[in-house]
């Protein structure tokens, strides 16, 4: 298997990037692969956060988990 070539990012990727993680908007003065890279970090954290919120409810309702 082949790795990818990596590359560093843009200034406008490491702006995108720390504003995701920081939960700030998009601006949209960015560039388009800037987008590519905010999208895909605030859905990766949409998608932690929802299986983290469904983790905590089995647990504090462990009956809403049994299939029946």
């Amino acid at each position: 298997m082949t790795r990818p070539k990596t590359r560093s990012l843009t200034s406008d990727e490491k702006k995108a990037a720390e504003a995701a993680f920081q939960g700030v908007p998009f601006d949209p003065a960015w560039s388009n692969a800037a987008r590519v890279v905010y999208d895909g970090i605030t859905e990766v954290l949409a998608t932690k956060e929802r299986h983290s919120l469904a983790e905590r409810q089995v647990e504090t309702e462990p009956e809403a988990a049994m299939v029946i």
